[in-house]
């Protein structure tokens, strides 16, 4: 099974949106494993990089992704804070058994990367809204979006 990543019509020019593309599509290209959390992904994420005055959107249904320029329709989550917090977010360590974000004691590099994501998230700078409701979505989209797992 080939995962279907696409940019929407006028997608392109959102440099954000061009580079989260290419992010998704070599993670599962590279990880196939990936693709089963890919395929149980159902709804959408709104991702706004506040600095970098741009935003997008992850419409995920059926086994297919499809990122737009720009806010569409009522997102199930809104993700908002500065750019190098975003982008953090897909360094981010997982698991070996279950795939949860969480760093081992022995991963330094890791560690601080969660902290870094925690510490933008404690302080406001970084925000998840709706991510309460949508928790399996999330650790879904959390394992498919991260470069480690």
């Amino acid at each position: 099974m080939k995962a279907n990543v696409k940019l929407a019509p006028g997608a392109d020019a959102n440099g954000l949106a061009v580079m989260m593309c290419d992010l998704v599509g070599q993670n599962l290209d590279a990880k196939p494993h990936k693709l089963r959390d890919f395929s149980a992904i159902s709804g959408s994420v709104s991702i706004v990089a506040e600095d970098a005055e741009v935003a997008l959107t992850l419409r995920f249904r059926a086994g297919e992704l499809t990122i737009h320029d720009g806010i569409v329709g009522i997102p199930d989550v809104t993700i908002r804070g500065p750019s190098d917090a975003i982008i953090a977010m897909s360094n981010i360590p997982l698991t070996k058994r279950f795939g949860l974000p969480i760093a081992s004691r022995k991963d330094k590099a890791g560690q601080e990367v969660l902290k870094d994501v925690q510490a933008a998230m404690k302080s406001g700078a970084l925000h998840a809204y709706g991510m309460i409701f949508h928790i399996p979505m999330m650790l879904r989209l959390t394992r498919v979006m991260s470069v480690n797992g």
